[in-house]
């Protein structure tokens, strides 16, 4: 039986095997960082092309991220790091970190498909393992995985808190959360990632306080937006500008209105929220009410979008539309759950003929005159900081009709000549 002193000593001396399933936006930057620090890392995945592209030494995610590729490139070449769809490259492992997506269903319920496909693969290896689950998951699910492996096995639930763009820093700075099914696993998981982290707290507890904590945490981000969502609402209603009241109940201690946009994005607080309440016997109403302001959020800008065009007396069929920014968050390229793919699908069905221009995003960028020019309407959608200098008064040289409507408070005067909307501005 692996006791802690023979894995404190494994650790010191790099010799845990380390095994970590799902190569995505949480499993791969934490194997590249583990080969990093020395240990012998075993990537595995059940996508040929990813596994593929990472043995290779070649970054195979969307996201721009500092460091990480080089990183990667250098622990493949040295031999610290390999790829592998094969789950028997999980015998004899001293860890196995659970890294794949858990996403939610047309139902809004937790899809479990690849984590317990995950957990199958491992249980026949894992005996005296140290088994960890970064995947975000439902309060109880914990339990659940322990029915699945053998009674030996130490299971830790400890939550990914990594955001694209900064994958690397946010591993080595962000506080994380150690959750053991037992008080052992919970000590051992918190050797492991002190090897890794810099300058920053770990907080040991149990598996469901995790669960909750981690769901809660993005659940509270996202009752925040919508609160924000709700106030832009409440300003274009009465005629005032949501920016000039935010900036003012801001001035009040103690109060910090996010800002308002288009809706949420990302792969975390579109799904976590329904993740804790599916563990609930109750609704938690203000949490679905938050879920159903951000989710109406791109109908809103669509509905501005439109009301322009009639007011420039131009019909949705004969429109073109640029959508500037794709990546759901400003300075990222990463565009799972991005409001403007809903924004981009409704104009469409409305008619409209739409082109959409991003810097950050292969793919989507290109060159901002040509995305607009011949085109009726510009709609900002992501708040890049390229998109704060744009010459509105060039930009509407090139462009057939000057219609601009901003979801961002980028543009805080209508530019001279142009039809103009905001997002939370009365007319």
């Amino acid at each position: 039986m692996m006791k802690s002193e023979r894995f404190r000593a494994s650790l010191e001396s790099r010799e845990a095997k380390i095994v970590v399933i799902g190569l995505g936006y949480v499993g791969l930057p934490l194997a590249v960082a583990l080969a990093d620090e020395g240990f012998r890392v075993w990537g595995l995945d059940v996508c040929e092309d990813r596994v593929g592209a990472v043995s290779a030494g070649d970054w195979p995610l969307w996201s721009q991220e500092p460091d990480l590729p080089a990183m990667l490139k250098r622990v493949v070449e040295d031999g610290y790091l390999d790829a592998t769809t094969d789950y028997a490259t999980c015998k004899d492992a001293d860890v196995i970190i659970v890294c794949v997506p858990t996403p939610i269903n047309e139902n809004k319920e937790p899809d479990y498909g690849a984590l317990w496909n995950a957990i199958t693969g491992i249980a026949e290896y894992a005996r005296h393992t140290l088994v960890i689950v970064e995947s975000t998951l439902a309060p109880m699910t914990t339990e659940d995985i322990a029915q699945m492996l053998w009674p030996g096995v130490r299971l830790v639930h400890c939550p990914e808190r990594v955001s694209p763009g900064s994958l690397l820093y946010n591993l080595r700075h962000m506080p994380r959360i150690v959750g053991g099914y037992t008080a052992e696993a919970g000590e051992l998981a918190a050797l492991l990632y002190l090897q890794v982290i810099r300058d920053t707290e770990l907080y040991i507890t149990d598996c469901l306080t995790a669960e909750i904590g981690k769901t809660f945490e993005n659940a509270y981000r996202d009752v925040q937006i919508a609160l924000a969502n709700e106030l832009a609402l409440i300003c274009a209603d009465l005629g005032a500008d949501v920016w000039e009241v935010r900036d003012l109940v801001n001035t009040c201690p103690g109060r910090n209105v996010l800002e308002p946009g288009p809706g949420v994005g990302g792969a975390c607080l579109t799904k976590d929220t329904w993740l804790l309440v599916s563990a609930l016997g109750e609704p938690a109403e203000l949490l679905m009410t938050a879920r159903a302001i951000n989710e109406a959020m791109p109908v809103q800008v669509v509905d501005l979008v439109l009301e322009a065009l009639r007011d420039a007396k131009i019909a949705p069929a004969n429109a073109t539309v640029t959508i500037l920014g794709v990546a759901y968050r400003a300075g990222t390229s990463d565009v799972r759950g991005s409001p403007a793919i809903e924004v981009m699908g409704r104009l469409g069905r409305a008619g409209c003929e739409v082109r959409f221009y991003d810097p950050h995003c292969n793919g989507y960028d290109g060159d901002v005159v040509t995305a607009l020019n011949e085109v009726d309407a510009a709609v900002i959608i992501t708040g890049h900081p390229e998109f704060t200098s744009l010459n509105w008064a060039g930009l509407g040289n090139v462009m057939r009709h000057k219609i601009l409507v901003d979801t961002r408070g980028i543009v805080r005067e209508a530019p001279e000549g142009f039809v103009f909307r905001g997002l939370g501005r009365g007319r």
